[in-house]
C-alpha cells in the first residue's frame, strides 16, 4: 500500500489516488469495506512489515508458503517438526501488573532476575519431542540469547536430542540463525584474502589469470557464486529429514513461538512457588513444558496453519 502512494495512507489519500490515476471512483465507506474484506486495518506502522516486503524477503516468504503447503496437502505428507530456542530467569519475568495512577501502586525494581537459562526444543501437533528438551545455564545477561549458542552446542543437540528422537521422516522448521546456518563451504566474501580467494578458484576449478587484483578475483568467484548448503540441512538430510527455512522477520510462521509464550506465562507465574535454585527451575520449566499438552500443540499448529493459508490466499490475490 506504502509502495502504491509512497506516503502515509488514509482512507482519503488512497481514494484521491486511486481517482487520480483513474483506476476506480467510489466512496471512501465503499472502498473501507473493500480493504476490510482483503484483509486491511487501519493502525500504527510497524516498521518490520517494510522490511518483510523487501524483494529478496518476499521472495523467500513465497518459498516458504509454497513448499510448506506443498508438503501438508501432498499424497504423504512429513511431519512438521517446529524447533527454535528461547530463554528464561531463574526467578521470572514479571513485566505487567494491576495498578492505578498512584506510585505506591507501582512494583519497585528488582535489579536482578536471577541467572538466566538457554532453552532449545522441538514438536508438532503431536506435542514436544520426546527427550529432546535441553536447558543450560547463560553466561550472559544481555536479551540477545543468540549469542549464548554456538554451532557446538546446537549440531550436539540434533544429533544426540532431536533426531533419534524423531519417529518418522520429518519436514524441520526453523529460522536463519548462525548456529543454524553454518555452511559446509565458505565462499570468497568482501573479507576474504585474496590467496583464500584464489584457493576458492583453484578448489572449484575456476580459470583465472594470476595477474588479476584481489577485486577482480573477488568479482570472479561472486560471478561463480554456488548455492549455499548447510551443515545442519545435510545431517538432517542423512537421517530422512528435510528443512524448510523461515523467511527472516517472519517467526509468526512457527507455532514453537505461541508455545514458548504459553510455557514462560506458567513459569513466570509459577516460579518461586516452591523456592528457588537451579533444581527448581529446571523442576518448574519442566511442569511448564508439560502443562503444554498435545491439546494445546493442536491448537497452536492450527492457529499456525490458518496464518500460513491466509498469507499465502493474499499473496496469490496480489499477484
Amino acid at each position: 500500500m506504502f509502495n502504491f502512494l509512497e506516503k502515509h495512507v488514509t482512507l482519503t489519500s488512497l481514494n484521491n489516488e486511486l481517482k487520480n490515476k483513474e483506476i476506480v471512483s467510489i466512496s471512501n465507506p465503499s472502498l473501507s469495506k473493500i480493504l476490510k474484506e482483503l484483509g486491511f486495518k487501519y493502525r500504527k506502522d510497524d516498521n518490520r512489515r517494510s522490511l518483510m516486503e523487501r524483494t529478496n524477503i518476499a521472495s523467500q516468504r513465497a518459498c516458504f508458503l509454497r513448499k510448506y503447503r506443498e508438503n501438508r496437502y501432498s499424497a504423504s505428507p512429513r511431519e512438521v517438526i517446529f524447533l527454535d530456542e528461547t530463554w528464561i530467569y531463574a526467578k521470572g519475568t514479571k513485566i505487567n501488573t494491576w495498578q492505578d495512577s498512584n506510585v505506591k501502586s507501582v512494583r519497585k525494581p528488582q535489579g536482578y532476575d536471577g541467572k538466566r537459562f538457554i532453552i532449545v526444543h522441538a514438536g508438532s501437533s503431536k506435542g514436544f519431542v520426546e527427550g529432546a528438551s535441553l536447558l543450560f545455564s547463560s553466561k550472559s545477561l544481555t536479551m540477545d540469547y543468540h549469542g549464548e549458542m554456538n554451532g557446538n552446542i546446537f549440531t550436539q543437540w540434533i544429533t544426540t536430542q532431536l533426531i533419534p528422537n524423531l519417529e518418522e521422516p520429518s519436514l524441520i522448521i526453523m529460522d536463519n540463525a548462525p548456529y543454524h546456518s553454518m555452511l559446509v563451504e565458505k565462499q570468497p566474501s568482501h573479507c576474504s584474502r585474496r590467496d583464500d580467494i584464489i584457493i576458492w578458484l583453484k578448489a572449484n576449478k575456476i580459470n583465472f589469470s594470476e595477474a588479476l587484483t584481489r577485486p577482480e578475483l573477488l568479482q570472479l568467484a561472486k560471478m561463480n557464486r554456488k548455492a549455499n548448503v548447510y551443515i545442519i540441512d545435510e545431517l538432517l538430510r542423512e537421517h530422512g529429514h528435510e528443512v524448510l527455512r523461515l523467511a527472516p522477520y517472519h517467526c509468526d510462521f512457527n507455532a514453537i513461538e505461541l508455545i514458548w509464550a504459553n510455557c514462560k506465562s506458567y513459569y513466570n507465574k509459577s516460579i518461586g512457588r516452591d523456592g528457588y535454585g537451579d533444581d527448581k527451575v529446571l523442576s518448574m520449566w519442566r511442569e511448564s513444558l508439560e502443562n503444554c499438552n498435545v491439546e494445546v500443540w493442536q491448537e497452536c499448529v492450527r492457529h499456525t496453519e490458518k496464518l500460513i493459508e491466509d498469507w499465502y490466499i493474499r499473496e496469490r490475490n496480489l499477484n
